[in-house]
């Protein structure tokens, strides 16, 4: 069934969105014990593996036809370019920051995001933002410029650098995925096809991801031991196949940020795995990370 004919309950959208963050938020240890490979054959590894099994949840969910995949593209395709422009900037940019900075610091670098989808939301007028989110992503900030330290002056480090670029390709991610959620739901009744709308989002980003790194990636696959391709496989089914998946299922029910903020236990669940894989995390990176929970609360109690 098309995903976008029933109205998922905005709580069932708020669990789907916290536990893609913590999904996600574990992305760090898997590029960890990928290490001894260049960030984009670690890329193309997220792209071949999730793209396996997102593969075989469309056909399961019969959503795998012409059909739907040329109404899909008919009805979203300038923000369907947008995305795979997008979405594979997102994540070699945030893999090259993990090596660089670390789980947590990467993490929160990648979810300045929130302050500049604010931003987009508020120029376009497409959803109207509340004062409790602004609040909230207000919160969320000062938290990553704790994380940052930034009263030493440092921040035109490469890592910061990475780690804003990579935030603000994810802004315009997830602002195509709310452009075009938002459509589905205005057109509804334009919409004949079957499937799982949800999925072939997912599925599409995952495959541009196969099909852009492959050509660079392609000469290390022969290197892959089975314990590679156990930790490939864990990487494909983990924090991208489902994560994604989950993600777009609350994204598509957001309304001025209430939902997506809940993506930001992405970077307190990379906080947790520093303190335990990594054992070096400073008093600050734990303060900032304090007050993006805060923001969470804040959004879960307060938002309507």
């Amino acid at each position: 069934m098309e995903s976008t004919k029933f109205y998922v309950k905005p709580v069932i959208s708020k669990i789907c969105m916290f536990l893609s963050g913590i999904f996600m938020g574990n992305v760090g240890l898997f590029i960890t014990l990928l290490s001894n490979f260049p960030v984009y054959t670690i890329v193309l590894l997220r792209g071949i593996f999730g793209t396996l099994f997102l593969t075989i949840y469309m056909l399961i969910s019969k959503s795998f036809s012409k059909k739907f995949f040329k109404e899909n593209l008919k009805l979203h395709w300038k923000y369907l370019i947008l995305l795979c422009i997008t979405n594979p900037l997102v994540i070699f940019l945030y893999f090259l920051n993990i090596l660089i900075s670390g789980y947590a610091i990467a993490a929160f670098l990648l979810y300045t995001s929130g302050i500049f989808l604010l931003i987009l939301l508020i120029i376009s007028k497409e959803e109207k933002v509340s004062r409790i989110n602004i609040i909230s992503f207000i919160l969320a900030i000062i938290g990553v410029a704790i994380i940052m330290e930034f009263w030493n002056g440092n921040l035109i480090s490469p890592g910061i650098i990475i780690g804003i670029l990579s935030g603000l390709n994810l802004a315009i991610l997830v602002y195509s995925k709310k452009k075009i959620y938002n459509k589905r739901i205005r057109t509804q009744k334009n919409i004949k096809s079957n499937g799982n709308f949800d999925l072939f989002l997912s599925w599409l980003t995952t495959l541009l991801l196969f099909l852009i790194f492959l050509p660079l990636g392609a000469a290390d696959i022969p290197r892959l031991s089975l314990v590679d391709i156990g930790f490939s496989f864990l990487l494909g089914l983990i924090p991208t196949a489902l994560a994604f998946t989950l993600y777009n299922v609350g994204v598509k029910n957001d309304k001025g940020g209430n939902i997506v903020i809940l993506s930001y236990f992405e970077p307190v669940m990379a906080t947790i795995n520093t303190i335990i894989f990594l054992k070096n995390l400073s008093i600050f990176t734990l303060i900032g990370g304090v007050l993006i929970l805060i923001a969470n609360i804040i959004v879960l109690k307060f938002s309507k």
